[in-house]
């Protein structure tokens, strides 16, 4: 069966020959003997003739050892420099131990004497063609194999008995930032393995050197900046001619991304099966509360002088509008994000929910602040008139609402547990950047959160609130998302800050999946 490389490659070609010699007949014979077993052969007489013909590629020189304008002997470093790519046959009359020693010495093919016996010149053309199909066979495979190397989308990792590196290709340069002549000949665990896998790793690399090949094992290589990616590895030994092993390859794919889009495929499954559940529990509740509420208006009319009564049936009101907040903010979630977007100036939307929380800010005593251009030295875009954007109105009045309700919430309990008397604050600044996308800063003055909080404040049901469903910061993420922007926290010394960052374009054509025209259009 022929070599599956060997099919995708072109076939060697005729060996070309340049044959120098200066009598007329023999160079005749020797062309006719040469192009009947299928070589191309030119011709020259002379030792500047020849030397004139070295535009052209030949792979075999045969040169007479004695030619009209000279003798070879004294020349022959410079012609075999001269002809480094060709191999050099040297034809003589005058066979002397000491000049074909020192020929060979320079690099020659091979010493034939004349007359020529075509079948020690056929064999001598013949082991050189072999030779050159051999060598033109292996660098293709050669250049086969660094392609590969450089174009493949895995890791390909060669270390040593000691699990120092040895080589590796450039896909892993890209990936962790090292470059081979950064680590060469150091340890690949204390460089490349988190600390807490280092043993169970190096563990498996000693079963690899027990000639066990180790496939499908899964663990982090630890990136220069820090980063993890998760990597599936198949390990093998590398052994010389005598079978020892000499080295252990292994070979990797970062499965980091299908790990995450796995984790993601699951917890949307679990998110859709908890809405479809919740949607319905919020339906049928929705009733029963309104059921409630009636209830507790007939009996508010029935007891109007029982001021004991009176107060409980306030409470109970209370635990009912509680009630019902919460699921409504379940259903929200639950539902999936149709987008209708309108041009609208963005400041107005924020301004328009700190007017509706008015009742809660209140109580806080809690002040909304919006800086000016000049008030921000950092920015000339600051709440400038470039606060104009093409959004879902009802949907940002959602995030603006959810985020302001968790900084006064933050702020009435930092209130309750603190002299200060420095008024609280929340503060929206609004700036564009080079590309013209929008991003809005919302910091208060409140506790702040946790350093290790950051990471998991806008996954569903995570709350740092001793009460609440902890989906409001999910459901800003997913409306944010649905508008093709971020939301992330940004680190502050004091009080939470949110920034989020919408894009200018929102057109139909870059729209997410669920965008509608708006009504009219």
């Amino acid at each position: 069966m022929p070599n599956s490389l060997d099919s995708m490659l072109p076939p060697t070609a005729t060996l070309r020959v340049l044959l120098v010699e200066d009598d007329a007949d023999t160079r005749a014979n020797i062309r006719d003997i040469l192009e009947l077993d299928g070589y191309s052969v030119s011709l020259a007489g002379t030792l500047a003739e020849a030397q004139a013909a070295t535009d052209s590629s030949f792979d075999v020189v045969i040169l007479d050892r004695r030619l009209p304008d000279g003798n070879i002997d004294e020349i022959l470093p410079e012609l075999v420099q001269r002809w480094s790519r060709s191999d050099i046959i040297v034809v003589t009359g005058f066979a002397e131990l000491d000049s074909t020693i020192a020929a060979f010495r320079y690099g020659i093919a091979d010493y034939i004497l004349k007359p020529i016996n075509p079948d020690a010149l056929r064999q001598s053309l013949r082991r050189i063609d072999d030779r050159h199909q051999i060598e033109n066979v292996l660098q293709r495979e050669q250049q086969f194999a660094n392609q590969m190397l450089r174009t493949a989308e895995a890791i390909v990792l060669v270390l040593d008995l000691n699990g120092n590196v040895i080589q590796f290709n450039p896909f892993l340069e890209r990936l962790t930032g090292w470059k081979l002549s950064e680590v060469l000949d150091k340890d690949w665990f204390e460089y490349f393995v988190p600390q807490d896998e280092r043993q169970r790793v190096r563990d498996t690399f000693m079963e690899t050197l027990t000639d066990i090949k180790t496939t499908s094992m899964v663990n982090p290589v630890l990136c220069r900046d820090g980063n993890i990616r998760r990597v599936r590895w198949s390990n093998s030994c590398l052994k010389n001619q005598a079978g020892k092993t000499t080295s252990v390859l292994a070979v990797g794919i970062d499965i980091t991304e299908m790990l995450a889009a796995q984790t993601r495929s699951l917890q949307s499954e679990r998110l859709a099966a908890i809405g479809k559940t919740m949607a319905a529990l919020a339906h049928e509740s929705r009733n029963a509360l309104q059921r409630i509420h009636a209830g507790l208006e007939m009996l508010e009319l029935e007891i109007p002088d029982q001021a004991d009564a009176q107060k409980d049936l306030r409470s109970v009101r209370r635990a009912t509008s509680d009630l019902q907040s919460v699921l409504e903010e379940v259903r929200s979630f639950a539902a999936p994000v149709l987008l209708h977007i309108e041009n609208t100036d963005l400041r107005l939307v924020w301004q328009r929910v700190w007017r509706q929380l008015n009742p809660a800010t209140e109580k806080t005593f809690a002040t909304l602040v919006e800086p000016s251009p000049s008030d921000n030295a950092n920015s000339d875009n600051a709440n400038s008139d470039n606060a104009n954007i093409a959004v879902d109105i009802m949907r940002m009045e959602q995030v603006f609402r959810n985020l302001f309700e968790n900084a006064i919430a933050a702020m009435k309990t930092i209130g309750s547990e603190s002299n200060t008397d420095a008024k609280p604050q929340i503060r929206v600044t609004c700036t564009r950047d080079d590309s013209g996308d929008l991003s809005v800063e919302i910091a208060d003055s409140g506790p702040g959160f946790e350093t290790g909080d950051h990471q998991q404040l806008f996954e569903p049901f995570y709350t740092t609130k001793p009460t609440g469903t902890g989906l409001g910061l999910a459901i800003v993420a997913r409306i944010i998302e649905a508008h093709r922007g971020s939301v992330a926290v940004k680190p502050s010394d004091s009080g939470a800050c949110f920034v989020m960052t919408l894009p200018t374009d929102l057109s139909p054509s870059s729209a997410p999946r669920h965008f509608r025209e708006p009504k009219g259009q």
